[in-house]
């Protein structure tokens, strides 16, 4: 979908629907993890890096089981000792060097998903962005330097620093007053539906969800305004 103003090109479509005149919308908020770049496609490519020495000396099936097996447990560096003695990195000395290799390099490898930094580029010149991230913030805040995400948020708001997270009340509502506009004038943007699209209902902000083909939308939450695949459907 296009935004711009107070019109929205519907996806697939083609067709400008115009809304009224009191249906503004002036900022738009994003969440980080799995809507700016996929987690999970991460941990896989970095894996894959960081290990690729020891991984080298295993059968080509082993070493995708292996893989596959770490992003579907979500493995993170606590639990990298016991996953790697697991599946048969018994040496110490082994077990310590993979797990710094990791330590080292899983921020520098992270990258913005294809596209969006084009998507991001022709949202700004229309709409004042803030970015809402649950998180610790020696992670969060190492993946918004990475990601270089100053280039197009002004306002950029981690859980642990404010001291609440989505979908609190409050973190959006401060979220609004950064950028000085109300909850009608603003939209929500992110994959978790309880966290984002339910946070964002809370406060009469309109979401739109980024649906991954894993996820399930709670019955018991309203429908999002929009649903697009990939943030990038943005803008077509």
């Amino acid at each position: 979908m296009v935004l711009y103003d107070n019109m929205m090109v519907l996806p697939h479509t083609g067709v400008a629907h115009a809304y009224g005149q009191n249906d503004t919308m002036h900022a738009l908020l994003f969440d980080l993890d799995d809507t700016l770049y996929d987690l999970s496609l991460h941990r896989r490519r970095h894996l894959q890096r960081a290990w690729h020495d020891w991984l080298q000396q295993l059968p080509a099936h082993t070493q995708h089981a292996i893989i596959e097996t770490a992003v579907s447990e979500r493995i993170f560096f606590r639990d990298m000792p016991d996953f790697l003695t697991r599946h048969g990195v018994s040496d110490a000395t082994e077990n310590a060097h993979l797990c710094a290799t990791s330590r080292d390099t899983w921020f520098r490898d992270l990258q913005l998903d294809a596209g969006v930094s084009d998507c991001l580029d022709a949202l700004k010149l229309r709409y004042r962005l803030g970015l809402i991230t649950n998180g610790p913030s020696w992670t969060q805040r190492a993946k918004i330097e990475q990601l270089q995400l100053a280039r197009w948020f002004e306002v950029m708001i981690v859980s642990e620093e404010f001291g609440a997270h989505k979908p609190d009340a409050t973190i959006f509502h401060h979220a609004l007053a950064q950028l000085a506009v109300t909850a009608a004038d603003a939209v929500m943007i992110g994959d978790n539906p309880d966290a984002d699209i339910r946070g964002a209902h809370a406060v009469g902000m309109r979401a739109v969800w980024i649906h991954h083909p894993h996820q399930t939308y709670p019955d018991d939450l309203a429908p999002p305004w929009r649903c697009v695949s990939h943030v990038r459907d943005l803008v077509l």
